[in-house]
């Protein structure tokens, strides 16, 4: 098999894992996690796929950016080892923990990223396809919003906007991506139809009800006026946003004003003091942040958040638990919990890994169209993190994203079959 058609396969099963995991579910009563079940062997066979096809061609391995990754999986699989469950660390998940995140997909995360920094190609028909089908997914969410789902109905699930994610913050991270990316398709793109696909995934994120989303589109919305100064886009960008303002207007309308009222809960939620603002985060943060203490260098092992509070007996979580019925296994701030399952060290080699893709891309943020949304929806996506956590059912889609960023050139083009 020649190198060319190698890499195609590659770009290709790249494609086919960031277009199957958000949907794919299994509605069947008795599963114990409909969402799930499915996209954990999904993403484990799509990556040794991509592992396979990865030591048939020749690319570079040694880069800054790639020691500093392993690196951090170094420093997970070590905790891993040390855990208080270590086979729940390493695979992510038993009878009755874990969310599927342990090392063994943390792994695969950075194949999805290496595989797409060196082999995915961004064509207008892969582009498409991709947004039509994840506008299922919006469309699901915008439905369930309206309480229209047969699917919650037969399974008896809780109510509200989550589609195929499993939960509407999940979905709230997966519409924010879309939407800014969609956002510079459009803009970039002159045909006027590809507007769809920025109301249906603003859409979902308007019914999934979450602020945290909400509040990083702001922040990347008004950082994109600078950008937008280099380009030359001020008419589309104009008619972009007005198509996002009637979506706004008229799902509120149509709901009795249920968005405008979320969005005047913001301010108060940002009262740090108040140990149950951000619907109870900030206790969350503050016993995992106990966690952190307890194992600064190391943490309690992927997966391991819920056994750490547990074994050492945190009174937080006792009273977190006490009042609302619930236990904690994430951090809900995606930082503050790699420190408090993996340690510090891993923290730091993670945030150093995204800071040198950053600094090495930081022209080309100004001089490509793609780089600049790419790097837009990675922003959002850390800005998001800060009040949420990672999942397998969006996270992938994230690494290949930084994978694209961090290419050399942007590859538009599929390579010669």
């Amino acid at each position: 098999m020649s190198t060319a058609r190698t890499s195609y396969r590659i770009n290709r099963g790249l494609w086919l894992i960031a277009t199957l995991l958000p949907i794919i579910i299994i509605p069947v009563k008795g599963i114990p996690d409909i969402f799930n079940v499915a996209k954990g062997p999904v993403l484990a066979l799509g990556s040794l796929y991509l592992i396979y096809l990865l030591f048939k061609v020749k690319t570079q391995l040694i880069t800054r950016a790639n020691l500093v990754l392993a690196i951090y999986l170094f420093f997970v699989l070590v905790s891993s080892f040390f855990a208080y469950k270590p086979l729940l660390a390493l695979v992510g998940m038993s009878n009755n923990a874990g969310r599927v995140e342990g090392f063994l997909t943390l792994f695969f995360y950075a194949v999805l990223f290496y595989a797409s920094r060196e082999h995915m190609r961004l064509t207008k028909k892969n582009i498409v396809f991709f947004f039509i089908v994840q506008s299922v997914v919006a469309v699901y969410a915008i439905l369930q919003f309206y309480h229209i789902d047969p699917l919650v109905e037969y399974l008896n699930y809780n109510k509200g906007a989550y589609a195929t994610i499993g939960n509407q913050n999940f979905l709230a991270t997966l519409a924010l991506l879309l939407l800014i990316s969609s956002s510079g398709f459009y803009l970039s793109e002159k045909k006027q139809h590809y507007i769809f696909f920025p109301m249906v995934f603003f859409g979902a994120l308007l019914a999934s009800n979450t602020r945290g989303c909400w509040l990083a589109l702001i922040v990347i919305s008004l950082l994109s006026l600078y950008v937008l100064g280099y380009r030359m886009l001020w008419r589309r960008y104009l008619i972009l946003i007005g198509a996002l303002f009637i979506m706004f207007f008229t799902m509120n309308l149509f709901s009795g004003s249920k968005i405008q009222q979320r969005t005047k809960t913001i301010k108060r939620e940002l009262n740090i003091n108040n140990e149950w603002a951000g619907s109870g985060r900030a206790l969350i943060w503050k016993m995992s942040y106990d966690i952190v203490k307890t194992h600064p260098f190391l943490g309690a092992g992927p997966e391991n958040l819920k056994e750490a509070l547990k074994q050492t007996k945190n009174k937080r979580a006792y009273s977190y638990g006490k009042l609302t019925g619930h236990t904690v296994d994430k951090a809900h701030n995606e930082l503050l919990h790699i420190a408090a399952v993996s340690g510090i060290p891993a923290l730091i080699s993670y945030l150093l890994f995204i800071l040198i893709i950053f600094i090495k891309q930081r022209r080309s943020i100004f001089k490509n169209k793609i780089k600049s949304v790419l790097a837009f929806a990675i922003l959002a996506y850390l800005i998001q993190s800060l009040f949420n956590i990672s999942v397998i059912a969006v996270a992938p889609f994230f690494w290949i994203l930084l994978g694209l960023f961090a290419q050399e050139s942007a590859k538009t083009t599929n390579p010669p079959t």
